[in-house]
């Protein structure tokens, strides 16, 4: 499927796009337009993370569902919330989940719905994106070179892109894996989770794109919130795993 056959008319209904917004008003009047192109608006959520600006007011104008958290509460208590009302309609069998900041390219919307068409029985499409320092900053190329290893070791699973959030979920994954932390640890969480259940995962190539000056992640803090997250998640399997033997 290319992007050329792929419009808000032959856009397959069974998918949902979730957009999790934080401050990004700028971001979003570039990037809700192309999405608009594709992506019949009906099939879009996008989740107000408690933005201090217009973020939520510029999404109604392009007549997207938004929902607003009442403060800034993070991006996977963001996500959580906009998986539980996009799984709720009970129409959606895929949730494609994009980034505000227009890093995400609207041409990778097909290679993900090919993939998962190809495979209806994956848990997880994870975007793949280049680790080379004319397409990512060195500190992202560090960061993700790290978590993706160590998630690879501890899974068994080749994981290639622990970070990135383009990516598309299975509703019954979604159904049958439960996250609870709130932040950028959450992606994580949820791939640690559903291979600890069986399901597969994918990786395709995406587009490496940084047109935002702004980040949200405090690359210090983040890792060592991460680090705490995904043992917990671990050791908690490896009790699981002693008690059923």
């Amino acid at each position: 499927m290319s992007v050329r056959s792929l419009s808000t008319q032959t856009w397959p209904q069974e998918y949902g796009v979730l957009i999790p917004a934080y401050n990004a008003q700028e971001d979003v009047k570039q990037f809700l337009p192309h999405l608009l192109k594709v992506v019949p608006v009906e099939n879009v959520c996008v989740i107000d993370d408690g933005s201090n600006d217009k973020t939520g007011e510029i999404c109604r104008e392009f007549g997207f569902s938004v929902l607003t958290q009442s403060s800034n509460q993070g991006k996977g208590a963001a996500l959580r919330r906009g998986f539980e009302y996009l799984s709720s309609k009970g129409t959606l069998q895929w949730i494609i989940t994009m980034d505000a900041d227009g890093q995400h390219a609207v041409d990778d919307l097909p290679t993900f719905i090919d993939s998962t068409k190809s495979n209806p029985n994956l848990g997880i499409v994870v975007g793949t994106r280049k680790r080379r320092l004319h397409t990512m900053p060195l500190a992202r190329i560090f960061s993700n070179s790290l978590t993706s290893s160590f998630l690879s070791l501890i899974t068994g699973c080749k994981i290639e892109d622990s970070q990135c959030g383009y990516r598309a979920y299975s509703v019954s994954c979604l159904r049958d894996v439960s996250t609870k932390y709130n932040r950028f640890e959450m992606e994580s969480e949820v791939i640690l989770k559903a291979c600890f259940k069986g399901y597969s995962l994918a990786f395709i190539p995406i587009k490496t794109l940084y047109c935002s000056s702004q980040s949200h992640i405090s690359h210090v803090l983040d890792i060592l919130r991460w680090i705490r997250a995904v043992l917990s998640v671990w050791i908690a399997q490896l009790s699981y795993d002693k008690k059923s033997v």
